[in-house]
């Protein structure tokens, strides 16, 4: 016959005492397995907390490692943001150095132009033949004072006389005196003349040419490049007289009109 072992079930006691003066004491009975499992869920929450302890450290760390890069890169931004700034005014300062810099390079160029348009104007003066065509003082030789010459004349002088069809205008000047060009221009040409020796045709480049005729030698040749004022013939004892006649577009002109006397 089998004997049946009973199996003891484990149960632990949980006292309270009281300190009080009534000294009481409370016991309470655990079974074992709800003991057991107290102590576990004990055991879990106490692994949930260490382990949330060591999540939020864990978190903490880089929430503290962003915030140390965020700082160290909001450094770097403001730094940038500085530079930027320096580089910004520097380029300000730089744009108004080169804006008045082009202001005065626009007012150099402006002065430039106004003399370069100066000195077109003065050369496309200098190239109008309206200078007086001899050196000095000279006597417009007119019809009465040709009747005086005719009265005075030896059989051997040879007077000039103007011609009308080419509006000429005879000057009687003192020997030493230069003729001269009245205006810049070109040397047409040099031709002899059958009444009064040679002749000098200045082209001046604008529709305008005048002609100095006198019977002594030109000292300029076809081709030369003259300025007002340039010595066209000496006169002497034997040429002082000069016939002066002057075309624009082809057509002759009065020279008195042009002939600006100064003094």
């Amino acid at each position: 016959m089998k004997l049946r072992t009973r199996k003891s079930k484990k149960s632990y006691t949980v006292m309270i005492i009281s300190d009080s003066a009534k000294n009481k004491r409370k016991e309470f009975h655990i079974n074992a397995g709800l003991a057991g499992t107290v102590m576990l869920g004990s055991f879990l929450l106490l692994v949930c907390a260490v382990c949330y302890v060591v999540y939020s450290a864990i978190t903490l760390s880089d929430s503290m490692e962003r915030f140390k890069n965020q700082a160290e890169q909001a450094v770097k931004l403001q730094e940038e943001i500085e530079r930027l700034e320096a580089k910004a005014e520097a380029l300000e300062a730089e744009k108004e150095e080169m804006a008045e810099q082009i202001n005065i390079l626009n007012d150099t160029v402006n002065q430039h132009a106004e003399v370069e348009e100066a000195l077109a104007a003065k050369e496309e003066e200098e190239h109008i033949p309206k200078g007086f065509p001899l050196s000095g003082t000279a006597q417009l030789k007119t019809e009465e004072t040709a009747e005086e010459d005719d009265d005075d004349e030896d059989e051997d002088t040879q007077e000039m006389r103007a011609h009308e069809d080419r509006k000429e205008v005879i000057f009687a000047a003192s020997e030493g005196i230069n003729v001269i060009a009245s205006g810049t221009g070109t040397v047409l040409s040099v031709d002899v003349d059958v009444d009064y020796g040679n002749v000098v045709s200045i082209d001046h480049g604008n529709g305008y040419i005048s002609v100095y005729r006198n019977n002594g030698n030109a000292v300029v040749k076809a081709g030369n490049e003259v300025t007002r004022g340039d010595i066209l013939y000496v006169v002497g004892e034997d040429n002082t007289e000069m016939g002066y006649s002057i075309s624009k577009d082809d057509t002759y002109i009065d020279p008195m009109e042009m002939i600006e006397i100064n003094g």
